[in-house]
């Protein structure tokens, strides 16, 4: 069974929105011909304004007020509170360039890792509904190809507090950023048409750990590579479980071969166990591991994002074959986070993995990497990672 999740922050209380100050400028010539209002602003004011590429801005000038889609401006923009409109836009509002608008702070919380949409009108197929038998979420074929969901699957939909269980169906055309809730879910979450919602899918997740002989070498006074590893990846498990939004982990290991230690599950105790099995032997056979890590991935559902972990470089095959599984995982949307782990005794001394590799893996595929020379380090980066979800819709298509 699938899972979703949809976010809404409260509504505001106070009866003004706090708001900023934008002076108009000339949209992107690529948004010129769009029917949609669109605005564009730059990263410092997207912070300011509470706000992520693909969410909606309340723009005013006067009295008029309408929804605008929010871009990514150029860098040049830093520093000096433009935001650029396009044409529909400046009709819509009445206003020429240079004119000053007002910027409407969004009070929903906006994460990272969330496609934000818009609480739609209801369904014709719902509205005429007077005993709903089931909440139901309604999602456009290409919202949810790009989400990893079909019609029937449940998700988890929130509000606030307000956690409903709600089955997928199909949505309106044209609405690939905007959500439409029957009257029962409406209802129960207390929302309303024009409000904004996040969507965070659940997720697929394959922990990749390298298990080469070297994995035995210490990270630390009293420990190993290994064991450090092992005590890391108990605490992404339970961070996973206390989030409770129904994720699936698997764990592969890599050594002298790699080995599916568990396929992706929701049984964190279960992979708990199998973490305590993985036993550091041999050479590093990275990309034999990546590539079995993406075939397991084929067939997932939902978001699909590897971790891989490694204190070494790739034994079995130089580092280009492993760069070209990278743009495979690419086309095929799985962002990888990468973990070098290894201590620099000194100033002049190595480390020994292949840090220029692992930075790219993650870049390609629009994930992070993060290097650890001690326990602690490693075991917080884990528990970072656990709460770290990329979406490709967002992110992977980024990569050069």
């Amino acid at each position: 069974m699938k899972f979703l999740q949809v976010f809404s922050g409260l509504k505001p209380t106070a009866p003004v929105r706090p708001e900023v100050a934008l002076i108009a400028a000339a949209g992107f010539r690529e948004d010129k011909e769009s029917r949609l209002p669109k605005a564009r602003l730059c990263e410092s004011l997207r912070r300011q304004l509470n706000l992520v590429p693909g969410s909606l801005l309340k723009v005013a000038h006067g009295e008029r007020v309408i929804n605008c889609r929010v871009g990514v401006s150029s860098r040049n923009d830093e520093g000096k509170n433009l935001i650029r409109l396009n044409p529909r836009a400046r009709t819509l509002l009445g206003v020429e360039l240079g004119m000053t608008v007002r910027g409407l702070v969004n009070t929903t919380p906006i994460s990272s890792s969330a496609v934000p949409l818009e609480v739609a009108a209801t369904h014709p197929d719902d509205a005429d509904s007077v005993v709903d038998a089931e909440p139901v979420l309604r999602l456009t074929g290409s919202l949810r190809n790009r989400l990893g969901l079909s019609r029937g699957d449940f998700v988890n939909v929130k509000s606030g507090d307000i956690l409903v269980p709600a089955r997928v169906e199909q949505g309106s055309a044209g609405d690939d950023h905007a959500a439409r809730l029957n009257p029962m879910l409406l209802g129960m979450l207390q929302v309303e048409a024009g409000d904004l919602v996040e969507v965070v899918p659940y997720e697929t997740l394959v922990l990749l750990i390298d298990a080469s002989g070297s994995m035995d070498e210490p990270l630390g006074m009293f420990t190993s590579k290994m064991k450090a590893t092992r005590e890391a990846i108990r605490r992404l498990l339970r961070s996973k479980a206390h989030a409770r939004e129904h994720d699936l982990v698997g764990l592969v290991s890599f050594g002298e071969e790699c080995e599916l230690l568990s396929a992706p599950s929701p049984d964190f105790l279960g992979l708990e166990a199998h973490a305590t099995a993985i036993n550091a032997c041999g050479r590093t056979a990275m990309f034999e591991g990546l590539e079995y890590t993406l075939e397991t991935l084929s067939t997932a559902g939902g978001l699909k994002r590897v971790i891989l972990l490694s204190d070494g470089c790739p034994t079995s095959t130089g580092s280009d074959l492993v760069l070209e599984l990278a743009f495979r995982a690419k086309l095929a949307g799985v962002v990888i986070d990468t973990v070098g782990v290894g201590r620099r005794e000194s100033k002049k001394s190595r480390i020994s993995y292949d840090e220029a590799l692992l930075r790219r893996i993650a870049d390609i595929t629009g994930g992070k990497f993060a290097t650890v020379h001690e326990v602690k380090a490693l075991e917080s980066e884990f528990a970072r990672l656990s709460e770290c979800k990329k979406i490709p819709l967002l992110t992977a298509g980024n990569a050069s």
